[in-house]
């Protein structure tokens, strides 16, 4: 046999080990990288639980991580843009959010404010509607929004009597003069660093069916991609909401996220309602139907148009199995 045949045989066998080689790569699973489950944070009293636990150490971040946003706008930005696979938002913010095209799911409510949102203007306006044709500012498409739409309905006035100004809440103190505002809507911790400003509070989520709900939405590949992160988050959770209303276990980064005093902040729980695990099961499973109920309204009274699609039906967005598996 040729040297040239030889080394034609060599060639070809060269080859095929090398095509042998490539196809057991294809064939061998790729290593799959587990992100932590990111749930954006936002500067909100009911979301400090959270805070509590990872410094606690009870929270993994290679499993979970917190992600801190000033402003309820940019976490419905993020959970919407998949930045973050969860966020506390409102009943009525996730409702805009899945009109938007978004598939969250509700996992758990994290409190029930009941004045610890409120409508507030300068001190000459001593009720509602002195608010027609005054210079209102407020975040858009929020649980603000819906909360000024409430006070200004039940004055007889709509959206249109004020001039909107939209904001974000951690600009007021600095704008609200520079902006000419006759009033604003905030949500605590904001409303305690306006205080200089001497406004008067003329509605608030303590009014006859204007509270507000908070929830855990999550995005629905999440719960199946971060199932355990999420369990261990709203075990979390339920561990520490009621140890924010001892002084004592509250840290002064807490404080400093939220830039007032101990006592300040427990004012604010004040106008929080917890609610623990056995009702949460209630309230997700229908077994409760408040919160359905209330679902079902909020999709009639939002401030936009964000219900011309079919009507959403709470059993379709809550989902208590991830309460069930806690004890």
């Amino acid at each position: 046999m040729s040297q040239r045949h030889y080394k034609t045989l060599g060639t070809i066998a060269t080859v095929t080990l090398v095509l042998c080689l490539w196809a057991s790569a294809l064939l061998m699973p790729t290593p799959i990288q587990h992100e932590p489950l990111r749930v954006a944070v936002g500067m909100w009293p009911g979301a400090e639980p959270w805070i509590l636990a990872r410094e606690a150490g009870e929270i993994n971040p290679s499993r979970v991580n917190l992600v801190e946003m000033n402003w309820t706008s940019a976490a419905m930005r993020a959970v919407g843009n998949g930045v973050v696979d969860a966020a506390v938002l409102s009943l009525d913010e996730v409702i805009r959010q899945i009109h938007q095209g978004y598939p969250l799911k509700i996992v758990m409510v994290t409190d029930i404010s009941r004045g610890a949102d409120l409508l507030m203007a300068n001190p000459t306006l001593t009720s509602i509607q002195d608010l027609k044709g005054r210079r209102i500012g407020y975040e858009p498409r929020t649980s603000g929004a819906w909360l000024l739409s409430k006070a200004l309905k039940n004055a007889t006035l709509k959206l249109a009597d004020v001039q909107q100004v939209p904001l974000n809440p951690g600009e007021v103190e600095e704008i609200y003069e520079e902006l000419n505002l006759d009033g604003v809507v905030l949500s605590e911790p904001w409303r305690q660093r306006l205080n200089g400003l001497n406004l008067k509070n003329l509605y608030d989520s303590s009014s006859p069916n204007s509270f507000i709900v908070r929830v855990l939405a999550v995005h629905s590949d999440a719960i199946t991609d971060h199932r355990e992160a999420l369990i261990s988050i709203l075990r979390a959770h339920f561990k520490w909401m009621p140890k924010l209303q001892h002084e004592e276990v509250i840290s002064g980064s807490i404080l400093r996220r939220e830039g007032i005093s101990n006592e300040v902040f427990q004012n604010i729980l004040s106008h929080l309602e917890m609610v623990n695990l056995e009702r949460n099961q209630a309230l997700l499973s229908q077994r409760e139907p408040w919160l359905g109920k209330l679902f079902q309204d909020l999709q009639i009274d939002l401030v936009e148009d964000t219900t011309s699609g079919a009507p959403l039906n709470p059993s379709d967005v809550f989902d208590a199995e991830l309460l069930e598996e806690l004890p």
